[in-house]
């Protein structure tokens, strides 16, 4: 009842293919170099920020993909550690145990809602879980995160033009959301760095615009592992956590919520037989490396097994390229799986799913009923 995780070509999911230039851009899919390339902090970045001139508007994605890497293209100390540093505490084991029983109260107050008749399993309850827990962390409205998402996916492969181009709506959308009386949650506490000037207020757009983005990433993790825990025969052990924690991994290693990952060489350098130079675009494909997992598999890396060893899947990134908010990911999805698992413990496909694969790639369809 799944599908082939389409709509990528075959190519985007096999690992065995050697690094390949294609419009300008190097393509690399096998594991060992794209773990490599992620845990790189020297030969390949994404700041760009030194290339944009003070009088350039960028898209708020744009300052905040830049705090994942420490050099900018030109090799000058990038805003990295700044972010990463004022962040943290939004992002932590503690953070993420004081927003526990939230998770919790928000996907049964949906599962409530859901229990005895048919439903999309993204539309109606993963999305809408999701959406909840991530206003109220950030201390914004449902809608703003909304917002963020239809922005990303009305825009598309992010990476096409970067640094990206801001626009008049999402400047407005902004300018208005840090101007609102009391604002609390992670908005707030951001807009406090930006009045002492510890960060930049396009910094702090794109902090509260990333992670309602993030959104997508994690009620799509949701989606699949119950859309294919189903499939399987195996939606109710779900209602243990440490299974479902295993069914969600496995997930997002197959389904790959994140695609891809782009980064710019710093400097030359061989991936392979291939020379690439300072300024070319590398795009490691996440989706490929994901079926290339070291060590040995009970079944091939093409089909689902909550069982594997996914300790080295790269669906969250890795190394200091790990995603900050990978804790409240696994927090939010594995409450949602098990509580919908306890509510609808017969769950059944209710027609053809078609996966929604990533950030770029736009929502189908995940029919669901009791």
């Amino acid at each position: 009842m799944l599908s082939d995780p389409a709509p990528r070509p075959p190519r985007s999911y096999d690992p065995t293919i050697a690094p390949y230039r294609e419009d300008g851009v190097v393509h690399v899919h096998d594991h060992a170099t794209v773990r490599a390339l992620l845990r790189d902090a020297k030969r390949v970045t994404s700041d760009v920020s030194d290339l944009v001139g003070p009088e350039q508007r960028v898209h708020p994605v744009s300052a905040f993909v830049w705090a994942t890497d420490r050099l900018t293209v030109g090799g000058c100390p990038g805003r990295h550690a700044a972010l990463r540093s004022v962040m943290a505490p939004w992002l932590g084991a503690d953070a993420v145990e004081q927003r526990h029983r939230d998770a919790d109260a928000t996907s049964r107050r949906h599962a409530d809602r859901l229990s005895g008749r048919p439903f999309d399993v993204y539309a109606d309850y993963a999305e809408p879980v999701v959406v909840e827990y991530m206003a109220a962390w950030l201390g914004v409205e449902d809608a703003d995160v909304r917002f963020a998402i239809a922005d990303q996916v009305a825009m598309g492969e992010i990476f096409e033009e970067w640094p990206v181009p801001a626009t008049d709506a999402v400047d407005e959308h902004y300018r208005e959301l840090m101007a609102r009386p009391g604002l609390g949650g992670v908005a707030g506490a951001a807009r406090d760095l930006r009045d002492r000037q510890v960060l930049t207020e396009r910094e702090v757009w794109g902090i509260i615009y990333a992670l309602s983005v993030s959104t997508i990433a994690t009620a799509t993790a949701i989606t699949l592992a119950t859309g294919l825990s189903i499939e399987h025969g195996l939606w109710p052990g779900m209602v243990d956590a440490e299974r479902a924690g295993s069914a969600i991994e496995e997930a997002v290693r197959l389904g790959g919520p994140f695609p891809q990952a782009s980064r710019f060489v710093r400097e030359p350098f061989t991936l392979g037989e291939l020379r690439v130079e300072p300024g070319e675009q590398v795009l490691m494909w996440l989706t490929a490396a994901n079926r290339g997992l070291p060590g040995p598999h009970r079944l091939p890396q093409d089909r689902f097994d909550p069982t594997r060893d996914t300790s080295s899947h790269l669906g969250w990134g890795s190394g200091y390229h790990t995603c900050g908010g990978v804790r409240h990911a696994r927090a939010i999805a594995a409450a949602a799986v098990t509580t919908l698992a306890r509510h609808c413990p017969t769950l059944a496909h209710d027609g053809p799913w078609a996966r929604y694969v990533g950030i770029d790639d736009g929502y189908s369809a995940a029919p669901a009923a009791p």
